[in-house]
């Protein structure tokens, strides 16, 4: 914690007045009419910050000639009370702060002083505007929103996108297949042209790859992607990762509500869930001939590698943290989900997803590249867009909800699909319900009402889309 004494913080606020300037570690604030709406700016800015900061309550600032002026004036019991509840009730992941009163010049002024967050809490944000819209970091004597890559570098050091370094505590190394790991170490090293690295130091390759981790006291324990990876047997017969599990079904028809044709829970380390639930689809998918060129073929009605794509996305990334379901697959007569718990990563939206990509288990995801079961960065997502296309299907469909992440594949009885549609059934899933204004408003400004209109009919006649209410209170909801 950046200590800031009381002598040091007059020393720095008289400074700050007699140079008529905010400093790197000062903002001021007048409040003499209340809490100003930005207040968040500047405490997500120095919270973010590697010496923290002041906000000086009580110094106006002209908007016309920029001098400095202490006011005071403020009702110090109301001013320190509201900036508590907003300290509660705005701000998330903040650090230490304290509210001191202090006299200067004559005045007493309110300082809030604010201490860095800890790199595994960053970064500070506002709460009603979420992590890529309302946190800041300082920059001189402004405050500026951070970047994507900036909040990704955050985030790198959160539990929740290190979760898969965790220590398994009721794991053993001898619960590790030695075999799966020198395959991992072989290919490796094949990638990077290094030689295999011998005996001597095999615990500190484990180590450097995040397969185990050391203790306070010295000892070697497995991580949670060491298990979910590397287990001999099954890892979810490991007290803590029971639900590590990939859940199957194949239904009749087009709804949940349809006879169930066969399921299956799939157990076992992760590259064996990816690939058994891949033989479960093929199984239960159509396969037949088409022709193409000249030619005739046989294929699946899906693109297999599409299929890998998304499928093992959805078990590497999937967050670790929430142990209260399960990764599902989910075959219909005339598409696929796959979803995973976890919501997109802060920063990433279905519409920047295909370049934006994140990994929210590092370890797992560099393994599995390393295995060939990912693409590098940016061409999976974009791979699974071209082999759609290839096939004549639509482009795959997204919807991100409270602790869900979903990817749709649409078959063949969704070909006709032109892509205004394809925006009204992503707003719809990003929204819930609209009605036509909603997208002459947000996505069709300048185009005809008979044409979103006839989008509309084709899309509740294919069953994508329902009507609902009456009048002119009638509105769209998707039907899954």
């Amino acid at each position: 914690m950046y200590q800031y004494s009381d002598e040091k913080i007059k020393r720095l606020i008289e400074g700050a007045v007699e140079r008529n300037t905010e400093l790197d570690c000062i903002e001021f604030k007048d409040a003499r009419g209340g809490l100003p709406g930005d207040l968040w700016r500047p405490i997500t800015a120095f919270s973010n910050t590697p010496t923290g900061g002041l906000i000086v309550f009580g110094v106006e600032e002209s908007k016309v000639s920029r001098a400095i002026k202490i006011v005071g004036g403020l009702d110090l019991h109301r001013i320190q009370e509201k900036i508590a509840e907003y300290m509660r009730d705005k701000v998330r992941n903040c650090g230490e702060y304290s509210i001191k009163v202090l006299d200067i010049r004559g005045a007493p002024l309110i300082i809030l002083v604010l201490s860095e967050v800890q790199k595994e809490n960053k970064p500070c944000y506002n709460v009603d505007l979420g992590m890529h819209k309302g946190a800041c970091i300082r920059i001189g004597n402004t405050n500026r929103l951070i970047t994507e890559e900036e909040l990704r570098a955050f985030l790198r050091y959160t539990p929740e996108y290190r979760y898969d370094r965790k220590v398994v505590k009721s794991s053993t190394l001898s619960m590790l297949s030695d075999e799966k790991i020198k395959l991992l170490i072989e290919k490796s090293a094949e990638r990077t042209g290094r030689s295999v690295p011998d005996v001597q130091v095999k615990e500190k390759v484990l180590k450097n790859l995040g397969i185990i981790a050391e203790t306070s006291n010295g000892a070697f324990i497995p991580t949670i992607a060491g298990c979910l990876m590397f287990s001999k047997g099954n890892p979810q017969e490991i007290l803590g990762l029971e639900r590590y599990t990939t859940r199957c079904v194949r239904y009749a028809g087009k709804s949940p509500s349809t006879s169930i044709v066969t399921q299956q829970e799939l157990y076992g380390t992760l590259d064996m869930q990816i690939e058994e639930s891949l033989m479960f689809i093929k199984r239960t998918i159509n396969y037949g001939a088409k022709i193409v060129g000249a030619k005739r073929v046989e294929q699946y009605e899906y693109p297999e590698d599409a299929l890998r794509e998304v499928v093992a996305n959805a078990i590497i990334h999937r967050d670790y943290i929430i142990t209260g379901t399960y990764t599902k697959i989910a075959v219909f007569s005339d598409r696929i989900e796959i979803s995973n718990a976890g919501t997109l990563p802060p920063g990433i939206t279905i519409d920047n997803i295909k370049d934006s990509q994140y990994s929210r288990n590092e370890i797992i995801a560099n393994i599995m590249r390393v295995l060939d079961y990912m693409e590098e960065f940016g061409r999976g997502i974009d791979l699974v867009y071209a082999r759609m296309a290839e096939y004549g299907l639509v482009e795959p469909l997204f919807k991100n909800s409270s602790n869900t992440f979903k990817v749709t594949l649409l078959g063949a009885l969704y070909k006709g699909l032109n892509e205004r549609q394809i925006k009204i059934w992503n707003y719809l899933q990003e929204n819930n319900k609209a009605n036509i204004n909603d997208f002459f408003s947000n996505l069709f400004q300048g185009v005809g009402r008979s044409t979103i209109n006839v989008d509309l009919k084709k899309m509740v006649e294919m069953e994508l889309i329902a009507l609902k209410g009456s009048s002119n209170s009638t509105y769209y909801e998707p039907k899954y």
